[in-house]
């Protein structure tokens, strides 16, 4: 019997029906649904790239969903983003465009330095724009650089599949930029956007100068374009040390290849040298594209020329303008350099220093390193440290000299990012640079300078040790990707068993090997899901880390994003709205160790800019990047208040300040770190409440009290300097609360105080040295700072700028701690004649540059606070070296019994029985030395001509010692110092205030 053969189900489903069946059925329109055309028409590497930027962005906006889940708050005013140094704007005018323009700014009584050096991505900050910048921007950037870096390892590698190129790639960059993330979440417009595009630009970069292709410098000049619009000025810096390094190693390697083809030999003959020269001149245009020295050589001058320069003068006559000294607000000297450097453990850990460990720990940088993320930098040497990954992934000269350079890159900036970081005895960076540059110091001659401003500069130009981590985190994004493709491509030939031979050396059992073998048609089947497999169990060590898996589980970084109820901050503004205007400032300062607490019981990180911006009204900005006068006041009106002491009254009136907004908000931060002002918060308000003759309270809601000085001049004041030591000056100020409604306060550390004035009142216990102070200040270019060029190097010398930066170091000085490294109690800056010096506690050398502006003969007087030193002096303008003791009067500094020393019962002690050295030895140990009023002490007289004079310096013993500069005066003006005609000497109890009504004051 015949029968049909037997249909597949396939072909019975489509089958065609019978005529009747469709003469009685309505004809039925299926829609099949097809993909997109233009998802069609995308090769498998675009889905890939397509499918992971769709990944990127889908955990951006589950590890920012609560911040998505609050834009509504935020768009209608009523909760702002805001956390630490990622502070929005909310007056483009005043806070963005103001700025730009240049202006003072009368928000912070200061230059926005960073709004204008960064204003390409500033915008971002705006409080509307911002929780949309970060769920957009941080994954954007992130999938930027991966589509860079896997278009570079797709063309520099074809031996391996472009898909499993792109499907690899994406592991690493994500798990760099979940760590850049972490740490610089405040500055991702700046830092993480300015990553990006820096690692952008090192792809191109190193694409245009290694490998050969018809027009090579189009990635250059791309790379160098990127470069200049960079928002973040360090990676300016930082690209062109990657290219520095890249060059220089890719010369290098040309001149082992010159030497070993033996064509060096000819060095020496001038044919060679003309005939290379006629090959130059005919065929240039070949040469500089395809010979690679003179690729180097024009990537090199296009950097230069292209974006050093521009951006050279940019910084110079924009970014900058206003700024009269960035060292005081970004100080480079040893100390700053040591809190910057990362140790070797946290190195290998991929640990940097950032936000989020500081909200966790209290410290900027982890505890201890996160040893699970070693597995990374194991990854990152594989290709390097294996022999048979090194010959079949780099296996043409181009691929070598691509692996030199990146391994040379990686080795210095690990190297360079250990700055001064344990242990001591190891040959760091910046400790070989410290070892050289002390030699160099100590030959006292013209070389050894040169040697010491060289390495002076290289290590203010790159400051920070940190930053060249930022360097190796992207290098490593190319170099993990490397080494993961080429595991994936040793399994997916030869099978995991040759994995574990290749890594370990051993071999696993042969019967597994041999049924590996049968199974090549699974294996095929299956090896689609193997590179999800690798992307997933590499971002297994990351997350094996509580601290990673908390915050970017949590919604909105572990509260740090949550944004801040304004509602109480809000009805302040008003209230401020319908008052007279005024200078406007909020206590207690944030920028300690403190958080607030909002009316939801939340934690937040302020800065004190935070404040300034939302009420938008004249204030005063003393926090880290605030305008050094600003630190040098608000430090007199701080100490006073924290002590209780009503001086400050006289502080606010001089500051102009009519209102102050007492933020209840503010509590001790409970992670760590250190804390100023203890329990400042708890003062505050009983002590503006029992100064009601000069405060008033206005209003007053759950989280801001707001009071108001009724008590501000009315009419023009009398210049007033106090040249007295710090008790008399607290003493004048607090006998006399009506002080400064006649007069205005003028100090030596501020700025333009003591320049010029029409008269001038004085009140001086040293009428000579008042003479000099006024002397000096209508002559500064006689007066020479101690040099600063070997500050970074020398941990003897300390620098003031390390405490004014923040500002609240300066309460340290008040302390006799490990963390006042001065060993020497004295006020802050107060009194000192240009806001600035170097104290040196024990035995070193340093070195001031004195100037003499014409031939003759001058005076040279040192100002400053001496304990009891012995010093040798040597100089061109002496005939042979000098031995001095220096001491301060015992009016101005004076010791005092350890034990006793905070004690209201102290005396001073009589240390004349000790000798400098002996006195030495006890301090501080034993003996405390406290400081009242620096002085001038005479250093003698020199004849010589017109020029500059390095002063060198020996200090002989360990008691301490403060140096602010020399004077140099010629003697004829010295012998004949006085006062100037307009300066009026009176007596402290003849100050104020009946005799001193101005016009328009009522008596």
């Amino acid at each position: 019997m015949t029968s049909k053969p037997r249909q597949s189900r396939a072909k019975r489903k489509t089958a065609s029906p019978s005529i009747n069946a469709l003469a009685l059925q309505p004809p039925v329109v299926v829609e099949v649904p097809k993909p997109a055309a233009w998802v069609q028409r995308l090769s498998a590497t675009q889905r890939i790239a397509l499918i992971v930027g769709v990944i990127y962005f889908s955990l951006s906006f589950f590890t920012f969903r609560h911040v998505i889940a609050n834009i509504p708050l935020v768009l209608n005013g009523e909760a702002v983003i805001n956390g630490d140094e990622l502070v929005p704007f909310f007056n483009p005018n005043s806070q963005l465009i103001d700025q730009a323009a240049g202006k003072f700014n009368q928000l912070t009584n200061g230059y926005e330095f960073r709004v204008r050096y960064s204003i390409l991505t500033t915008w971002l900050r705006y409080y509307k724009v911002l929780p949309f910048a970060l769920v957009l921007v941080v994954p954007g950037v992130t999938y930027l650089s991966y589509l860079f870096v896997a278009l570079l390892l797709v063309r520099i590698l074809p031996q391996y599949k472009p898909e499993a190129v792109y499907q690899l790639t994406a592991a690493p960059v994500l798990m760099i930029f979940i760590i850049m993330a972490y740490a610089k979440i405040t500055h991702f417009y700046t830092l993480i956007l300015g990553f990006s595009l820096c690692l952008v630009s090192i792809t191109l970069m190193t694409y245009g100068l290694i490998f050969p292709q018809k027009n090579p410098y189009k990635p250059i000049i791309a790379a160098c374009v990127i470069t200049l619009f960079n928002p973040a000025v360090h990676y300016l810096i930082l690209f062109a040390l990657y290219m520095a390094f890249a060059v220089l190693t890719l010369v290098v390697m040309d001149g082992i290849a010159v030497f070993k083809d033996g064509s060096w030999r000819n060095i020496y003959r001038p044919r060679m040298w003309w005939n290379g020269w006629q090959i130059f001149k005919k065929d240039w245009r070949r040469l500089f594209r395809e010979v690679r020295f003179w690729r180097c050589v024009g990537a090199f001058a296009m950097l230069g020329l292209g974006t050093l320069l521009p951006y050279a003068l940019f910084v110079k006559f924009y970014a900058l303008r206003g700024v009269p000294n960035l060292s005081e607000t970004v100080p480079g000297d040893f100390y700053f350099i040591q809190d910057a450097s990362i140790s070797l453990g946290h190195v290998l850990a991929f640990d940097m220093a950032g936000i989020m460990d500081k909200e966790f720990t209290g410290d900027y940088l982890a505890k201890v390193p996160r040893y699970s993320n070693m597995i990374y930098m194991l990854l990152l040497f594989i290709p390097l440290f294996l022999k048979r990954a090194r010959d079949e992934i780099f296996h043409t000269a181009e691929l070598k000299a691509f692996m030199n350079v990146m391994y040379v890159v990686t080795f210095f900036t690990m190297w360079a990012t250990l700055g001064y970081s344990g242990p001591s005895w190891l040959p760091t960076f910046h400790r070989t640079m410290a070892f050289i540059s002390v030699i160099a110091n100590k030959l006292q001659s013209g070389v050894g300078d040169l040697v010491v401003k060289l390495m002076g500069t290289i290590v203010q130009v790159l400051r920070f040790p940190h930053r060249f981590e930022l360097v190796t985190f992207m290098v490593a994004t190319i170099l993990i990707s490397i080494s993961i493709i080429w595991l994936h491509d040793t399994f997916m030939k030869k099978g995991f068993g040759e994995v574990v031979w290749v890594l370990t050396g051993k071999r696993i059992g042969e019967a597994k090997s041999k049924l590996k073998q049968k199974q090549t048609a699974v294996k095929k089947e299956a090896g689609r899901f193997v590179p999800v497999m690798m992307v997933l169990l590499f971002m297994v060590p990351i997350f094996s880390n509580e601290s990673y898996r908390i915050v970017f589980t949590s919604g909105d970084f572990h509260h740090f994003l949550t944004p801040y109820p304004v509602g109480p901050l809000k009805e302040v503004k008003e209230a401020l709205l319908q008052l007279p205007p005024g200078k406007v400032v909020v206590l207690p300062p944030t920028e300690t160790a403190k958080v607030i607490v909002d009316i939801n019981g939340v934690e937040h990180k302020f800065i004190d800019k935070f404040h300034i911006y939302y009420l938008d009204l004249p204030s005063y900005y003393y926090g880290l990047t605030g305008d050094s006068d600003n630190k040098h006041e608000f430090f007199l009106m701080l100490r006073a208040l924290y002590y209780q002491q009503p001086w400050w009254i006289n502080i606010a009136r001089d500051l102009d300040l009519k209102y102050i907004v007492v933020n209840k908000e503010l509590v001790a931060n409970t992670v760590g770190g250190q804390e100023y002002l203890r329990e400042v918060e708890r003062i505050l308000i009983p002590e503006l409440d029992s100064r009601d003759g000069y405060v008033k309270k206005l209003m007053e809601n759950e989280s801001y009290v707001l009071y108001e000085f009724t008590d501000l001049p009315t009419a023009e004041r009398v210049p007033l300097y106090l040249d007295v030591d710090w008790n008399s000056f607290i003493r004048i100020l607090s006998s006399n609360l009506e002080l400064t409604r006649y007069y205005d306060l003028r100090h030596t550390m501020v700025v333009g105080d003591l320049e010029s004035f029409d008269s001038l009142t004085l009140v001086t216990d040293d009428e000579h040295e008042s003479a000099l102070d006024l002397y000096l200040k209508a002559n500064k270019t006689q007066f020479a700072r101690p040099s600063s060029v070997i500050l970074p190097f020398d941990p003897e010398q300390i620098s003031s700028s390390y405490y004014l930066s923040p500002m609240f170091r300066l309460f340290q000085f008040f302390s006799d701690s490990k963390y006042n490294r001065l060993d020497m109690i004295t006020p802050g800056l107060w009194g000192t004649i240009e806001g600035g010096f170097i104290g040196v506690p024990r035995e070193a050398p340093f070195r001031i540059d004195v100037t003499l502006p014409e031939a003759g003969e001058y005076h040279l007087l040192m100002r400053g606070a001496i304990s009891a030193v012995d010093m040798e002096m040597e100089s061109k303008l002496f005939a042979e070296p000098l031995r001095i003791s220096l001491a301060s009067d015992p009016s101005n500094l004076a010791f005092f019994d350890k034990r006793l020393v905070f004690s209201s019962s102290r005396t001073p002690l009589d240390v004349s029985q000790y000798t400098l050295k002996e006195l030495g030895q006890l301090i501080p140990t034993d003996v405390v030395v406290v400081n009242y009023q620096y002085q001038f002490f005479d250093l003698g007289v020199v004849t010589a001509g017109k020029g500059k004079y390095p002063i060198y310096f020996s200090k002989l013993n360990d008691a301490p010692m403060l140096v602010e500069g020399i004077l140099v005066i010629p003697e004829e003006a010295y012998q004949n110092l006085a006062l100037p005609a307009n300066v009026t000497v009176v007596q402290p109890n003849e100050l104020c205030c009946g005799s001193v009504i101005m016009q328009g004051e009522e008596p």
